[in-house]
């Protein structure tokens, strides 16, 4: 038996004898150009129907999900009401709109007393006229009642209404000028091209009132007007020429109205007519008048209190031979008559519950002034309500309504000094404390309670 060692070592020729190369896989791919390696049967290897099924059932359930989504939003959509819409998208809201343009206003002054009878008495004299009248507090420590005829949009207008006052019987009618929106602030937004037949539309302010003039190339011969809550309609023609629909936005800090839009309106018989939109607060008042060439919508706050009763039939013929209207002299009724007592006291109770329901009606504004401090909207209701005490001052209670009385001075004082421009300290703490004191006023248990809303 042969071991290892003595083995003979094996001797190679030079011919026989071979190099040694060591590789890694990579290099063996690329020495013998295999191709890469990709997966094949990247799906299911073998069959599986439960899973398939499953796979099915979720695609079924994403595209019914889907088409039910879509349906919901066609159905919205197409049946949903506009309101609804427009709060839903922001895409259905309108549009911004250029700011109104703005000028002074032109009013007369007819009269000018120191009592709010009498400038009611006057106000309401020319309007049997066929005047616009209205009556207001001038501002300043001593306050006068004055009765006033417009507002005009042009000086020419009041111009001509003073004259015919003069000849009326009011020879101290005076022209009096309001310039509070001249400069009222505007937005950047420009007004887009229109046509020749649209009329000039223009903002307007007054005492405790603004206006929205429309001014027309030609007389109109009908001016119609409908209301439907916070939006009031008018159709006024017909036109010389077609009007092309535009929209305008109300300056800052005025509350009295929020958008005026006109467009066109073709009728059948009597040819095209102006429609125009007024959208205003629910709680402004508003009237129609046509002026000649112009058509104005006056607006007024719904606490403006309203004028002085016209007189009895004789006393307005005794009072149009006397000439201009005077102030009624003061009634002085003897208090020792029992009889002329009661009366006393049922007269005050009818004055003094006019009186209340007016506060009534200025209570809801009052703190929404107090908090947004607009000068504009906090002479109005200082207007009015120096108007209101004024009226209280004038009245003369009978002994059981002494206190009741004066707790109503000191809610219409507190509520001034919230509505007094010049007042530093808390307009909201004012205003909650002038609510305190009415309230407690008409709970006082007196004998006069008038009702109040």
């Amino acid at each position: 038996m042969l071991s290892r060692k003595s083995l003979p070592d094996a001797v190679l020729e030079p011919e026989q004898q071979y190099a040694v190369v060591l590789l890694n896989d990579e290099q063996l791919s690329q020495l013998m150009r295999k191709p890469g390696m990709r997966p094949v049967n990247r799906g299911h290897s073998v069959p599986d129907v439960h899973m398939r099924y499953l796979r099915l059932k979720r695609q079924t359930a994403a595209a019914a999900a889907l088409l039910l989504v879509l349906g919901a939003g066609s159905f919205l959509y197409f049946m949903a009401p506009q309101p609804a819409m427009a709060s839903m998208f922001a895409w259905k809201e309108l549009p911004e709109a250029p700011t109104l343009d703005t000028g002074a206003s032109f009013s007369v002054t007819i009269q000018t007393t120191d009592s709010s009878d009498g400038a009611g008495f006057a106000a309401n004299r020319v309007r049997t006229l066929g005047f616009p009248s209205f009556t207001r507090v001038s501002p300043g420590r001593h306050q006068l009642h004055q009765a006033m005829v417009g507002p005009y949009a042009s000086l020419d207008e009041a111009e001509k209404v003073q004259r015919r006052l003069t000849r009326s019987g009011f020879p101290s009618a005076r022209i009096f000028v309001d310039e509070s929106l001249r400069n009222a602030p505007r937005n950047d937004i420009a007004n887009a091209e229109v046509g020749e037949g649209n009329p000039n539309v223009v903002l307007i302010s007054a005492p405790d009132r603004l206006s929205v003039v429309f001014e027309l190339p030609l007389e109109p011969r009908q001016v119609r007007s409908r209301r439907v809550e916070n939006v009031l309609d008018l159709d006024v023609g017909p036109m010389s020429s077609k009007v092309v629909p535009q929209q305008w936005s109300a300056p800052e800090g005025v509350h009295l109205i929020e958008r005026v839009s006109i467009e066109g309106v073709q009728a059948s018989e009597t040819g095209d007519f102006l429609r125009a939109h007024v959208t205003l607060p629910e709680f402004a008042r508003a009237n129609v008048r046509a002026e000649g060439r112009r058509v104005y919508v006056d607006l007024t706050w719904p606490m403006i209190a309203p004028d002085a009763v016209a007189p009895q039939p004789a006393a307005a013929a005794a009072a149009a031979e006397a000439g201009p209207a005077q102030p009624p002299p003061s009634r002085v009724v003897p208090v020792a008559d029992a009889r002329q007592g009661a009366q006393s006291s049922d007269a005050y109770a009818e004055q003094l519950r006019g009186v209340v329901e007016r506060l009534g009606d200025v209570k809801p504004f009052l703190m929404s002034a107090a908090k947004a401090g607009s000068p504009d909207v906090l002479r109005a209701l200082d207007d009015t309500l120096s108007t209101l005490e004024t009226s209280l001052r004038g009245m003369r209670p009978p002994a059981a309504a002494v206190d009741q009385h004066q707790m109503f001075l000191s809610a219409i004082r507190t509520a001034r000094k919230a509505t007094d421009v010049s007042y530093s300290g808390d307009r909201n703490a004012q205003a909650r404390e002038a609510f305190v004191l009415y309230d407690a006023a008409v709970n006082a248990g007196s004998l006069i309670t008038p009702v109040a809303r």
